[in-house]
């Protein structure tokens, strides 16, 4: 009887402490959030206040959880982050290159938490671990529907998951309301130029992706599932795209000699795009580095104000116009 009732009380002593425990806010906390690394243990970040982002498109969900990282690696060009995101930010640090960031200034930011990028940073990843935990995602080569999941993941490691969520859900609003107003049949293609040449951003890119979240077409070889593409101008000319949208590294320097060279190209005038003269220059800082949500939504103003409407959807906005 007596050893009955020893047992009984063991096991009601262990039940209160799995209880005790499954209702300890810290406890929901302690777990490994899955990331292309070895996880995050969120109990050892705990809301983390000082965040030092690697890449633009952290610091985009950063900002959209409502935090303002201490450090960026913004390529000592603070001119390339979004002007919908600086006006955001409170003072920072720059780290330096996003390829090449400082790890001295790192440490000495004494950052709760690290965002870094898979591709750019595995080889200081365990560097990076010593100085604070460290969240390590995929941002360069990322599609744009896994850029939103990541946003969701680093949501999830500030501890901000409900805003994020908030916000993710308004964006795909903004995205259907944006959606409804680009209605076009034309085969869309962007692409950045350097001194390095062309290259443009396939079928995997984040540019692609939002175009194509947006219902529009996008005029790379069918079966393509790369992000990046170096080109050639006869490259280009098979793909012959309505509308091609550069980004030009160089456009403050006169433009890329490639470009001009393409232009002086004695098929060039045979293209769709310089018989309709539908060849823009876009913000490659938007376009192309800024792949995060506030990219996306600028992106798609772009497209909005770009003067890419179909004739028969201007006929029809038009025609309502006058009806109301």
């Amino acid at each position: 009887m007596l050893l009955r009732r020893e047992y009984l009380l063991v096991l009601c002593v262990l039940f209160s402490l799995l209880l005790s425990c499954l209702l300890l806010p810290d406890f929901a906390q302690a777990r490994t959030l899955a990331d292309a690394g070895d996880g995050l243990d969120l109990s050892a970040v705990q809301e983390p206040k000082r965040v030092v982002v690697l890449e633009y498109s952290f610091l985009d969900a950063v900002v959209l959880s409502g935090i303002s990282p201490v450090g960026i690696a913004d390529d000592n060009k603070p001119e390339l982050i979004l002007p919908s995101l600086r006006q955001q930010l409170s003072d920072y640090q720059s780290v330096g290159l996003r390829g090449q960031p400082n790890l001295e200034t790192i440490a000495s930011l004494k950052p709760d938490l690290i965002i870094a990028d898979k591709l750019r940073h595995s080889a200081i990843y365990d560097e990076l671990k010593h100085i604070a935990p460290t969240l390590l995602l995929l941002s360069y080569g990322a599609e744009y529907q896994d850029l939103l999941k990541d946003a969701d993941t680093i949501g999830q490691a500030l501890g901000r998951s409900k805003q994020m969520q908030q916000r993710l859900q308004q964006h795909q609003s903004n995205m259907d309301d944006l959606s409804e107003q680009l209605k076009s049949s034309e085969r869309l293609l962007f692409a950045v130029a350097s001194e390095r040449g062309v290259t443009v951003h396939a079928s995997r890119a984040f540019a692609s992706g939002v175009m194509q979240r947006l219902g529009l077409k996008v005029a790379v070889p069918a079966g393509d599932d790369r992000a990046y593409m170096k080109v050639s101008f006869e490259q280009l000319a098979s793909m012959n795209p309505d509308w091609l949208f550069i980004g030009d590294y160089n456009a403050d320097q006169g433009g890329a000699d490639i470009l001009k060279r393409w232009q002086a190209h004695p098929l060039w005038p045979m293209l769709t795009i310089a018989k309709k003269k539908q060849l823009l220059l876009v913000d490659p800082s938007i376009w192309s580095l800024g792949r995060g949500v506030y990219a996306a939504e600028q992106l798609a103003q772009d497209l909005l104000t770009s003067g890419m409407l179909d004739r028969q959807t201007l006929q029809a906005r038009s025609a309502q116009t006058l009806v109301q």
